[in-house]
């Protein structure tokens, strides 16, 4: 669904008139992108490989990159490579120098502005950021809005919850791995 179709999809949902679309237009473009940030960041966790080249001293720049949060590094021959993020979180510390690695990393997807675009979600998960405009268009209404607007916020979380985060289920460390698995003897 395009933005445009998921605000048309809020004002049916609404009991609002197809025509006064223009009324709500910029509120509604604020809460779908709200949604969508909450679905990005809390449940999606969309993530991409970045090539990097780190300098005499192992940092690598990422300020110009929409990084999130770096999930793993390895260096040219593909072991991995411990690293620190600086604190202002422009850039990756590594012992690698004058070395090209690779950064996994959640990155950050624009908001969506235009009527054509899309949200990187899955399909079936577009109707939900319908719901979330629903949501945070009654939650400042008298009782009975509030809680219709309720319904609404459920239904969101409800379908976010069935989102699976990129690389779920991978076990990235050997640390521990009894105690993320559970797979210890049992008699």
């Amino acid at each position: 669904m395009t933005l445009a179709n998921i605000m048309k999809l809020a004002l049916r949902q609404l009991d609002e008139a197809a025509e006064d679309i223009a009324e709500y237009d910029e509120l509604f473009r604020s809460y779908a992108n709200m949604g969508y940030m909450i679905a990005l960041r809390l449940f999606l966790k969309p993530r991409e490989t970045f090539e990097l080249t780190t300098d005499d001293q192992g940092r690598a720049d990422i300020s110009a990159l929409p990084v999130m949060r770096v999930v793993d590094m390895r260096n040219a021959q593909g072991r991995p490579v411990r690293f620190s993020i600086s604190a202002d979180g422009r850039a990756i510390g590594t012992e690698e120098k004058n070395t090209a690695v690779q950064a996994l990393c959640e990155v950050e997807r624009p908001a969506l502005e235009a009527d054509t675009d899309e949200p990187e979600l899955p399909q079936y998960a577009h109707p939900a950021l319908a719901d979330y405009i629903c949501y945070r268009h009654l939650s400042s209404g008298n009782l009975a809005k509030q809680s219709r607007a309720e319904f609404f916020r459920q239904s969101f979380y409800q379908q976010m919850r069935t989102l699976i985060p990129q690389g779920a289920g991978s076990v990235t460390q050997l640390r521990n791995l009894y105690a993320v698995t559970d797979a210890r003897y049992r008699r």
